[in-house]
């Protein structure tokens, strides 16, 4: 069993080969971290007598049991972020295994694509695929998205024309809502 800090508490990771006898040592072990919110995640078939070892450990130190997810990304390791203090320029590709973060403006003609996010402090005009090995939960982030195509996972959206800058909004940032990608303004 592995564990981590989480916002507001504390994330639990079975193992493939832990068993409840092992979870309840471990757990009774490190008691104090389990006196504040827990939650846990699950990768494996997990025999429901574990799962009851971790919420009475936790009912017992006093926490509160309050999430049960899926894995996250315990089959890949997180990429490196690629960060360029420097306009990407027509005709350039920068790729990452992580998040893409670009300190300038990224002209059209340029390629973002990255495993994870994208993330640019200026006007992305050229094209970003964020999620590219299948990250779902990926977003393009920019100051003015202006993109001719953006991509996010498998999905695509394409800009029906460009609109002139003098109509920025302020910070946009692009998700996916049901399987489509959002352009929404950032904060809203």
């Amino acid at each position: 069993m592995r564990t981590r800090g989480i916002r507001g508490g504390i994330l639990l990771s079975i193992e493939p080969d832990d068993d409840a006898d092992g979870v309840r040592a471990a757990l009774s072990e490190h008691r104090s971290l389990l006196e504040g919110k827990v939650a846990l995640e699950i990768g494996v078939r997990m025999p429901i007598e574990t799962l009851e070892v971790v919420r009475e450990a936790v009912e017992d130190a006093g926490g509160e049991l309050t999430d049960l997810r899926p894995p996250t990304r315990l089959a890949q390791a997180k990429g490196e972020t690629v960060i360029l203090a420097k306009t990407v320029r027509s005709g350039a590709r920068v790729e990452s295994s992580g998040s893409v973060v670009i300190l300038g403006d990224v002209n059209a003609g340029a390629e973002l694509v990255a495993a994870d996010d994208i993330i640019v402090i200026g006007t992305l005009r050229g094209l970003a695929h964020a999620g590219a090995h299948g990250n779902m939960n990926a977003v393009i982030w920019a100051h003015a998205i202006r993109s001719p195509q953006l991509r996010i996972g498998s999905a695509l959206a394409q800009s029906q024309s460009e609109g002139p800058d003098e109509e920025l909004r302020g910070p946009e940032v692009a998700h996916l809502r049901d399987g489509q990608i959002v352009l929404r303004p950032w904060g809203v």
